[in-house]
């Protein structure tokens, strides 16, 4: 195996993830699985000890965001499962996705659906999200969120116990990145709340051939070097950075002059300031005792921390009035477009939708993000994880008999021929979640392929190598994420510097008002 890739997957990271994944359909009602329905299940349930189900028909819902080409795939992976169960198990399963059309969606939906049970049993979600459905639970632990915990280790169905879900005997978490389990149990409630599925990070794209021609005025010594010029876009700084978007201003009449807007497009404000903070030694966001428990705490509300974070957002604001980059919270839209176009050369993105922006019309290389401190490059580890939830409606039985058929339809998902799978033909650049998976025939014909996405895969195990910041999940900290990004925004737009300071104030303020 690539040493890099190995030092990729031995490195702690965290998940956030900006870009929403554009998906359709509506919600359908929790079936119940025909066990007794009973009154309202409290909380808990006895994993340790689920119902013999043999001969039983178990429907469980897997509530989603993803578009459609993971979608014709998953159905097949399903289908799979679903016969799997069956012939082993001689239970009748039935997987009924439902799709919502981004992240923000599904967070609302499950958010208004605790009370009235109208919730999934296995969930794409953020941890950020899953916070808020732990508070929801109020003094009733395991009222809506399942301690995936209790089924890893478990001794009859935990990992490595069903071969014929691919399974392979011992299994462990051991086979799964580090980086990737890493926030899967960082809550201010103990146990792991969420499982990672498919991940993804940030890289650069950009147009070689106009790199090229504004090179072969900025930097003449790279002429005819292409070594040179990978070497030199793999290894720039954010300072160096604008200062090619600078030059490509300069000689934007030779790129494409009817349609070129700006030289840099960046399509998470909230990762892009965030991650330059982090970079910078800036702190973020942290856990702390409040008033006798747990609770989230703003790094940056004040003191050192502020200024710092404050001359980040002058410096990114004085590089936007230049003209060097824009963000999509000033343009609307993503990137994937606006670069195929020739609008801009260089485009920040999430490698997950990397396959949006890929076109034939021209050469394309990839890079990672240029860092804001050239020695510290620290980058948003992101992706879609999975949580297993409870329904209140229906009685502890069939909620472990759902919780447990859930959990089998999890670790199915992950095994490695089927992650492996679901990452490299149904996605757009996600990568999969074992060490296994990159052993695999596909991962490897994958990398060797010399396709885009495959550049943008050894980027990520090559360049980036597994260096992801981290941050604590708390009611509250996709809020505080959201108003980040919000005053880097409406910063970009001031009129002014003497605005900034208010802005911040202002996105703080609305931040603290839903952390508890």
């Amino acid at each position: 195996m690539n040493k890099k890739l190995l030092k990729l997957l031995t490195i702690s990271g965290m998940f956030f993830l900006v870009a929403s994944v554009s998906a359709c359909g509506g919600k359908k009602e929790p079936v119940d699985p025909g066990v007794d329905p009973g009154g309202g299940g409290g909380g808990g349930g006895d994993p340790v000890n689920p119902p013999t189900p043999q001969g039983t028909k178990v429907e469980i819902s897997f509530w989603h965001t993803f578009g459609q080409t993971i979608v014709d795939n998953l159905e097949l992976q399903i289908d799979q499962f679903e016969k799997a169960i069956k012939k082993n198990e001689n239970v009748d399963i039935t997987v009924n996705l439902v799709s919502n059309s981004n992240y923000a969606t599904i967070h609302e939906n499950i958010s208004k659906g605790l009370n009235t049970g109208n919730i999934p049993n296995l969930a794409v979600a953020y941890p950020d999200h899953v916070a808020d459905y732990l508070l929801a639970e109020g003094d009733t632990p395991g009222k809506y969120v399942v301690d995936i915990d209790d089924y890893i280790l478990n001794k009859e169905y935990g990992l490595g116990t069903e071969e014929y879900l691919g399974d392979v005997k011992g299994d462990s978490l051991d086979d799964f990145v580090p980086a990737y389990l890493d926030g899967t149990n960082k809550f201010t409630r103990e146990g792991r709340f969420t499982f990672p599925y498919m991940k993804s990070t940030e890289s650069m794209m950009y147009n070689y051939p106009e790199v090229v021609k504004v090179l072969a005025h900025y930097k003449p010594e790279f002429k005819g070097a292409k070594n040179k010029i990978v070497e030199y876009m793999n290894n720039l700084d954010w300072n160096e950075f604008m200062n090619l978007c600078r030059e490509t201003l300069k000689y934007k009449d030779e790129i494409n002059p009817t349609t070129f807007q700006y030289p840099a497009f960046y399509d998470s404000d909230g990762n892009l300031i965030i991650s330059q903070m982090f970079q910078a030694g800036v702190g973020y966001s942290s856990i702390r005792e409040k008033d006798g428990h747990k609770a989230g705490y703003i790094e940056f509300a004040e003191g050192e921390n502020r200024t710092k974070a404050e001359k980040i957002v002058k410096d990114l604001r004085s590089w936007y009035q230049e003209g060097l980059f824009v963000t999509k919270g000033l343009f609307s839209t993503y990137s994937s477009t606006t670069f195929k176009n020739k609008e801009c050369i260089f485009t920040i993105g999430s490698t997950g939708g990397s396959g949006y922006s890929i076109t034939n019309d021209f050469e394309i290389g990839v890079c990672k993000v240029p860092s804001l401190v050239g020695d510290n490059p620290t980058y948003v580890n992101q992706g879609a994880e999975l949580c297993i939830m409870r329904n209140p409606k229906l009685s502890d039985t069939a909620n472990e008999l759902q919780s447990l058929y859930a959990w089998k339809l999890l670790k199915f998902l992950t095994n490695t021929e089927t992650n492996t799978d679901i990452c490299l033909l149904g996605s757009e650049g996600y990568l999969p979640v074992r060490y296994s998976c990159y052993e695999t025939a596909l991962f490897l014909d994958h990398l060797n392929s010399g396709e885009t996405q495959a550049e943008i895969s050894k980027c990520v195990i090559d360049e980036i190598a597994g260096r992801y910041y981290n941050t604590d999940v708390f009611p509250g900290s996709a809020e505080l994420r959201t108003q980040t990004g919000g005053i880097l925004t409406l910063s970009l737009a001031a009129k002014s510097e003497d605005e900034i300071s208010g802005i911040f104030d202002t996105g703080i303020n609305n931040a603290i008002g839903k952390m508890v």
